[in-house]
């Protein structure tokens, strides 16, 4: 069974929280600035929120490894 494009949304979304926050402190502990590691945890954001959105909508049309529940 294939996940919704919403659920692949709502993933991609919560994950990409979790990340940017990641991503924030560690450009944060490199820079020192709060405004460039903004700029950098938003970009990353963005970006890898899109490509995992089509990444998970990729792997839905794949049945390699799926059971049946």
């Amino acid at each position: 069974m294939a996940d919704s494009r919403y659920r692949s949304a709502v993933k991609a979304a919560s994950y990409r929280v979790f990340a940017t926050t990641l991503v924030f402190t560690i450009a944060f502990l490199y820079t020192g600035e709060f405004g460039s590691a903004a700029k950098i945890g938003v970009s990353a954001a963005v970006g890898k929120t899109v490509l995992y959105y089509l990444w998970e909508r990729l792997w839905s049309t794949i049945s390699w490894g799926r059971q049946a529940a």
